[in-house]
């Protein structure tokens, strides 16, 4: 049997803004000591890791029958640098798992419309548990840098990866940038105001991307005064990475956005929702949400405009106060 030739997926993937490709066969088994070393710094609210872990060191699992493998990445515009309230540049638009995961559906449909019955695909996007970074850097689409992102010689890390896995034979075509290039700069590691980029990885507990989105907690003061203003995510690690220079546009018009300060402080519990419809801030929910944006006025020196966030009596906010001291 004939496999689908590596340049018809080329064209596929190019039409849909995908900037890097590779394909490879997947790997019966991962190495699991980056995973294990991750769950036993702790991984806090994130308990899926641990009940997903063997899942997510199969990367058949999801597929069985997978012969093949595309590891894509559609890359995002970098923004300006604000001094103002912050937020992850991934989140300026829609959902980039809605996104990525329609233009990966519509590539495996045209590889499963090549023959009849059709080849079965399930497409990947970050939500799945599957270890995209593990699998990028095997089919060559950059190495795990200091700051724990795949990063490319021509495309820095300002990148979403997608996988296919097809029962469709793919031509095999590995990526030309697996090997690790960080060198000695450890920019990355020093710009993070946590520290929590330690031995070429991320202490979860202190990153600052894992407090606004995934813990659901009062967040100690000790690291909620190094926020800097950031509300949702940071993107510092990849700000100061001299790779990023060579970040291409973004690979999608719907990623892009933004907001003002004012306009971010004026949301309120009944336009939350509709505020963010459609954007991957949605999903922290209301109470987090002014809970980080509390954190982030207290950590710029914006007492006064506390005052309205603390005004909702809100639980989590005034837990979060006390701990601030902003309340008795």
């Amino acid at each position: 049997m004939q496999p689908i030739p590596f340049a018809d997926i080329a064209a596929w993937c190019a039409a849909e803004g995908l900037t890097a490709l590779a394909t490879i066969d997947p790997p019966e088994r991962l190495d699991p000591a980056g995973l294990d070393l991750m769950l036993a710094d702790g991984v806090g609210d994130m308990v899926w890791l641990e009940k997903t872990r063997d899942i997510r060191l199969d990367p058949r699992a999801l597929e069985p029958a997978a012969r093949s493998l595309v590891a894509v990445a559609l890359p995002y515009q970098p923004e300006p640098r604000d001094d103002g309230l912050r937020r992850s540049r991934y989140v300026a638009g829609k959902d980039y798992h809605a996104i990525l995961r329609e233009k990966l559906g519509r590539i495996g449909r045209r590889i499963a419309t090549t023959r009849d019955p059709i080849w079965l695909t399930r497409a990947c996007v970050d939500s799945a548990p599957i270890n995209e970074r593990t699998l990028a850097r095997l089919a060559g689409l950059g190495w795990i840098g200091r700051n724990a992102l795949v990063i490319a010689p021509d495309a820095g890390s300002w990148r979403f990866l997608g996988m296919l896995l097809s029962e469709a034979p793919i031509e095999i075509r590995v990526g030309p940038h697996g090997e690790d290039r960080c060198g000695r700069c450890d920019a990355c590691e020093r710009r993070c105001p946590t520290r929590a980029l330690v031995g070429r990885r991320v202490l979860s507990e202190r990153c600052i991307s894992y407090l606004t989105i995934e813990h659901a907690g009062v967040v100690p003061r000790e690291l909620a005064e190094r926020f800097e203003g950031w509300w949702f995510g940071c993107d510092l690690c990849q700000e100061v990475c001299p790779w990023n220079r060579f970040a291409p546009p973004a690979g999608d018009v719907r990623l892009g956005g933004s907001e003002r300060d004012a306009d971010l402080l004026a949301v309120g519990a009944a336009d939350f929702d509709l505020r963010f419809a459609g954007r991957g801030v949605r999903r922290i929910g209301y109470e987090r949400f002014r809970r980080n944006l509390l954190i982030a006025l207290w950590s710029l020196g914006r007492r006064d405009e506390c005052r309205p966030i603390l005004a909702e009596g809100l639980s989590l906010v005034v837990d979060q106060a006390r701990e601030l001291g902003l309340v008795p």
